[in-house]
């Protein structure tokens, strides 16, 4: 059998592997370029002058909303920095937090009487997030702290996570004064020895490029992958849309980098662009709001809030073993059932990264080096978790392979109040932190297209969702998408591990049933 999977990234790769290893024959088609990974020479480039060698593969593009009188500190959607065309997709760029969703995450509905519950629940999931957490190279607490909010799970980490930082003291000092938990973040981050791809970490703070690949990224699993007689990548060449007749696709066709088009013909297909390009592909394929009503809509996110302060009281010396910046704690202590009918919200600190570009320009000047010890900064990065609604949405109208992204999104009732309290309750974290009020300073709602979700839900028919538990498009028999737009809700967790731990489900449980 021959499979096409459009895409590249963490869902592709993981697909393609599992399918070259049942016999199958996979093309795949990836929108962007090749970018250098792991290449110390870029990475010298990166931290330097602060240019990511997959700069030109990031969107451009700033507030998307379209929604006539949308509020703009509150409703607008940012697109600039949020994704990736290119081969491995906007995993490349990813942080590596890795948490899991929490069991009542995949009952939203049931519980609380919002959204649409999941098809399936944690215990069925639960198996693949363990494999996913191997494949991604996962570093997270043996140990989980006492009290901290921490899905069940049936196998351990396979690292441990390193000990706290002495610059995360404060931080934790604030948390136990106010009766609020916290653990090691879950992150992406190869240890020293065991199984798995890449190098192990060496706390360089520089996870947006790792030099040595122990966050993963698709690119990783290439090699074995393109070394395989049965496989074959088509990079720089984005589908423009499916062929289909009498709900069965026969081919898709493609831009070629040369500027001509050329067609894939294929026994089934896997969409795997994203939860923003996904809907995009669909439509120029004949997918209208007759035959999909849900396609596009749903767009759900979780905003953050950002709060930077300085610590007062005496100075410290040096850089207080800093690993800039790489998050080590937060606390999932508001991620409960208790709060789920108002909004979750996880939190983190979130060090200052040193800005090379400044010592360059300052000469490298004592004064700007001894400020970090002088006056101490210390951030919380806060995410909170939005509701779907079928407003917010994505609408048609871009072309084959066009970064551009138009949606209507407005923030929905009780999400101001909720911003409120969190903005309320981060700001007690940060006074018991020792830093004075009326010095910090408070982002607006930060609503960015990273962990875009909803958009290709999950739903037991065409009206509720566009795939069914199989990830099987609504009226079709071999067109399959498999996205973080099929999570009806996400939570306020990033959404990474859950989309690998969906993959792999799909790899085991529907892969194996396809046939010519």
């Amino acid at each position: 059998m021959r499979l096409c999977i459009i895409g590249s990234g963490v869902v592709g790769v993981v697909i393609a592997r599992a399918a070259l290893h049942l016999g199958h024959e996979v093309v795949m088609l990836e929108a962007g370029p090749r970018v250098p990974m792991r290449n110390w020479r870029r990475w010298l480039d990166f931290v330097t002058t602060g240019v990511r060698p997959y700069h030109s593969c990031e969107d451009t593009q700033g507030d998307a909303n379209q929604l006539p009188g949308a509020d703009p500190a509150f409703d607008h959607f940012l697109l600039k920095g949020s994704r990736l065309m290119a081969v491995g997709g906007s995993t490349l760029h990813w942080s590596g937090w890795t948490p899991r969703l929490h069991p009542e995450d995949f009952e939203l509905h049931s519980r609380t009487g919002k959204g649409l519950d999941w098809p399936f629940g944690y215990r069925e999931l639960e198996p693949y997030y363990g494999q996913a957490e191997h494949l991604l190279n996962v570093t997270g607490p043996l140990t989980p702290s006492p009290g901290h909010p921490t899905p069940w799970r049936s196998t351990p980490y396979k690292w441990n996570s390193p000990p706290y930082p002495v610059e995360t003291e404060p931080g934790r000092r604030a948390l136990a004064a106010l009766g609020i938990t916290y653990d090691h973040v879950p992150m992406s981050r190869r240890g020293e020895s065991g199984e798995g791809v890449g190098g192990a970490c060496m706390t360089f703070g520089t996870c947006r490029y790792c030099p040595m690949g122990a966050r993963f990224d698709p690119t990783l699993l290439l090699p074995t992958l393109e070394a395989h007689p049965g496989f074959r990548l088509l990079a720089e060449s984005p589908a423009i849309a499916l062929q289909l007749q009498a709900g069965k696709a026969s081919g898709v066709v493609h831009k070629t980098p040369q500027g001509g088009t050329a067609t894939v013909l294929a026994d089934a297909f896997v969409v795997a662009s994203g939860a923003l390009e996904t809907p995009k592909l669909l439509w120029r394929s004949g997918f209208d709001a007759q035959r999909l009503p849900a396609l596009g809509r749903y767009l759900t996110t979780h905003p953050m809030l950002k709060l930077e302060g300085k610590l007062e009281g005496p100075p410290r010396a040096g850089f207080t073993g800093r690993e800039v910046p790489m998050p080590a704690f937060f606390s999932r202590h508001f991620d409960t059932p208790e709060h789920q009918a108002a909004g979750k919200m996880l939190f983190s600190e979130y060090p200052e990264e040193l800005d090379l570009q400044a010592w360059a320009a300052q000469g490298l000047k004592p004064e700007y080096l001894g400020s970090f010890a002088r006056e101490p900064r210390f951030n919380l990065h806060g995410f909170i978790e939005e509701f779907p609604h079928p407003d917010n949405r994505i609408l048609p109208g871009d072309g084959a392979g066009a970064r551009e992204v138009t949606v209507s999104y407005a923030a929905r009732e009780g999400f101001r109040e909720r911003w409120q309290w969190m903005t309320d309750t981060l700001m007690e974290v940060m006074k018991r932190t020792g830093c004075r009020e009326q010095d910090v300073v408070v982002s607006r709602v930060i609503r960015r297209a990273d962990h875009s979700v909803g958009t290709v839900r999950f739903g037991p028919n065409p009206d509720t969702g566009v795939v069914d538990g199989r990830h099987l498009l609504h009226g079709t028999r071999n067109v399959f998408a498999v996205t973080n737009g099929n999570f009806p809700n996400n939570g306020s967790v990033n959404p990474t591990l859950t989309l690998t731990a969906l993959t792999l489900r799909f790899a085991d449980q529907v892969l194996p049933t396809l046939t010519p």
